[in-house]
């Protein structure tokens, strides 16, 4: 880790990196639990268990990144990571739905009635559909990924100033001082 990190950040930064990587590992357990629960795996079906495995992959990746000196590039992958859980929807035969971590979801579901739906947990669950014969219209939106996204932000600036800082500190080491400071020195009462 870089020199200039304080404690706190780096603390900060190991909870988001391991955060990730944990939901991560729970989605893959939970794919692979699937897939050995499946009677028979078509191509289709095979195209949407690889999917969710790379994004449950994805999501170890950028908690793995974040924990080595390329944080800035896993900041921008996190953040994507954290996008793609965000809206949540399935309409019309089709859904998406991915977490990976924890959830607090506040969504709408039409079926023969307009309800208000709250979904919370702490576990990593995803849900792929294509072209089934559902017919519900659901719509949903991950706090938890909004509030991620916001402290992956807020935690990229600390650091980015925390390295301004360091790197202004640096700078005045290297630097002698100029005959301003001496004159000030000497003019001061012994």
């Amino acid at each position: 880790m870089s020199p200039f990190l304080t404690k706190r950040s780096k603390i900060k930064l190991r909870v988001l990196a391991w955060y990730q990587i944990i939901g991560g590992i729970a989605g893959l357990l939970i794919t692979i639990w699937l897939i050995a629960r499946t009677a028979q795996i078509n191509g289709l079906i095979l195209l949407v268990l690889l999917f969710a495995m790379g994004l449950y992959g994805f999501s170890i990746y950028c908690g793995r990144t974040l924990l080595t000196d390329k944080y800035l590039l896993g900041f921008k992958l996190s953040i994507i990571n954290q996008a793609m859980q965000i809206l949540q929807f399935a309409m019309l035969g089709y859904a998406f739905y991915y977490v990976s971590g924890s959830m607090v979801i506040l969504g709408i579901k039409v079926n023969n009635g307009f309800t208000f739906n709250f979904d919370f947990g702490l576990y990593s669950k995803w849900q792929i559909s294509i072209a089934t014969d559902e017919t519900e219209f659901r719509l949903g939106i991950n706090l938890v990924a909004i509030y991620a996204i916001y402290f992956i932000d807020k935690l990229r600036s600390t650091i980015a100033e925390e390295k301004a800082n360091y790197e202004a500190e640096q700078l005045a080491e290297l630097m002698p001082p100029t005959s301003d400071d001496h004159s000030t020195m000497a003019s001061e009462p012994a």
